[in-house]
């Protein structure tokens, strides 16, 4: 089962998204963005709703730079956890 999550506010960046030996990864059907050194987690979020389309949230529990190949819009990583999918309110 899929859970829609319709987001009203801004999201709190979580101490988890400071974690150096992890990130998050945000993939719509024409973007994707990762939190890294220069992106936290709320900044990730609010680039993906700016372009307004549906999204997938997953975490990866591997440093930003690292290597990993994306199949279907989903990064191919052990461990990785999907959040899930965020749908604008129109």
């Amino acid at each position: 089962m899929s859970a829609v999550i319709k987001l009203k506010k801004r999201v709190p960046v979580h101490a988890m998204a400071e974690n150096p030996a992890m990130h998050f990864y945000a993939s719509s059907a024409s973007t994707w963005v990762t939190t890294g050194p220069d992106r936290n987690l709320s900044e990730l979020l609010e680039l993906m709703n700016k372009e307004g389309l549906s999204y997938n949230l997953w975490m990866l529990p591997v440093p930003p730079d690292t290597p990993y190949s994306i199949e279907c819009y989903q990064p191919k990583v052990d461990g990785a956890q999907w959040v899930g999918t965020y749908v604008r309110e129109l």
